[in-house]
């Protein structure tokens, strides 16, 4: 029998790579090299002062502080409100494990809320359910180019006197009306990490329009230094980035308006395109979202269109035909980091009914494990004929889905094996 599918031995859609990221250019180069010329590597350099009120400018906010990474800058938001041990911090179950390891960094617990069907970012609703005389904080994460509600999560937080914490690492440029992501809540985290909208391998933000907390980041991430010339020496850590992170984060801004509008435009042609795709629907902006920043496409996935092929064998088949499709982040409370008897985390007896690990979020995992799907924000900054390199994989896989399903019956019998097994005890 000859197939048509690449992963059964067909011929693929695509040979080629998509755009590669990051993108650099002469710009990057010119301002690496001033910096290294210049003898002045290290923090609070003019190249780190500069971005830093450029992307302050940016987001809409006062003040911004660039640190190491994207996720001691949530460690150090946190710490900047006060939030400690004792505390509860209410986190999407779906996000990236950083956003509820910050939490666990300043000895505080997450606690985990489910995500909206509409968005996969924090669900109000499930938001309420977890508030007790014990949450301090509420972190939103604006996830996969998505904006969370940020008007009912804000009126919560309101009136029951919560900090607000947005987790913008997918978010840079996203505006909710006509305020841009990180200046909604009392102070927004962003992250530069490789695979992020602007970049510089590793590197974070936190922005604030709040002078009290200003002074605070400004100590925390900066060894305990006062802000002011004369004032005392506080609590802080090294958590600084160099000036030739903030040259290339510099080029990288310059860059990102036009970025943007271009991977707009690429989504909304796609959009077009795969409408006519049974089993796959792209995310749509939601709410009060002005402008998406994009980080990856969000998909949802129907396998009643596709043969009944589970996730993961689709992604095999458009990865064979070329196509860079991957499985979203994993439910943040299945992770290992949970796990009793683990060194680095020391917790009292009653974890799982502190973090609600026992009620479970049926929205997140099901998007988490069976329905989500993304795709690379780099793609849309590509040409028509990428465009529609990348519908055609989904058509294909779609047309010929029949040719997975003997490969999905072995996958699900070996499933319901390992399910068995584990219910018998026994170890493999």
């Amino acid at each position: 029998m000859a197939y048509h599918l690449a992963l059964k031995g067909g011929a693929p859609v695509r040979r080629q790579p998509f755009t590669s990221w990051p993108v650099f250019g002469e710009r990057e180069r010119q301002l690496v090299l001033e910096v290294l010329e210049s003898g002045r590597w290290s923090f609070n350099g003019p190249r780190e002062e500069e971005f830093a009120r450029r992307f302050a400018e940016f987001c809409g906010a006062t003040e911004a502080f660039c640190v190491a990474n994207g996720s001691v800058s949530l460690e150090i938001a946190l710490r900047a409100l006060g939030v400690g041990p004792g505390d509860e911090v209410i986190v999407p179950a779906f996000t990236w494990i950083a956003t509820a390891w910050a939490v666990v960094q300043v000895g505080a617990t997450p606690v985990f809320a489910d995500v909206r069907e509409q968005d996969w970012c924090l669900d109000p609703a499930s938001v309420r359910e977890r508030l007790t005389p014990r949450t301090r904080a509420i972190i939103p994460v604006h996830l996969y180019s998505q904006v969370a509600e940020m008007d009912e999560i804000l009126e919560i937080a309101r009136s029951a006197s919560l900090w607000v914490v947005e987790d913008c690492a997918h978010a840079h440029g996203s505006r909710w009306g006509d305020r841009g992501a990180g200046t909604l809540g009392h102070v927004g985290s962003f992250s530069f990490q490789q695979s992020k909208g602007i970049t510089s391998g590793e590197g974070g933000a936190l922005v604030t329009n709040d002078k009290t907390l200003a002074q605070r980041i400004y100590g925390l991430k900066n060894c305990g230094r006062p802000r002011r010339a004369g004032d005392p020496f506080g609590f802080g850590g090294n958590y600084r980035i160099t000036e030739f992170q903030a040259a290339i984060l510099l080029a990288q801004l310059e860059r990102l308006g036009d970025q943007l509008a271009q991977k707009a435009e690429g989504v909304s042609a796609f959009r077009e395109r795969i409408a006519a795709v049974p089993g796959i629907s792209p995310l749509a902006p939601k709410g009060r979202v002005t402008r998406q920043g994009m980080y990856a496409l969000a998909l949802r996935y129907d396998r009643r269109a596709f043969e009944g092929v589970p996730r993961e064998v689709l992604i095999a088949a458009l990865r064979a035909e070329g196509i860079p499709a991957q499985a979203p982040y994993s439910v943040v409370y299945r992770s290992p980091l949970w796990a009793s008897g683990r060194e680095f985390v020391r917790w009292d007896g009653d974890l799982e009914e502190r973090l609600g690990l026992h009620a479970r979020c049926p929205v997140a995992e099901r998007v988490s494990e069976r329905e989500g799907l993304t795709i690379p924000h780099e793609v849309f900054l590509g040409s028509q004929a990428d465009l529609e390199d990348l519908v055609a994989g989904f058509e294909k896989v779609q047309r010929y889905a029949s040719e997975l399903r003997l490969q999905a019956l072995r996958q699900n019998a070996r499933q319901r094996a390992r399910a068995f097994l584990r219910g018998v005890g026994v170890q493999r």
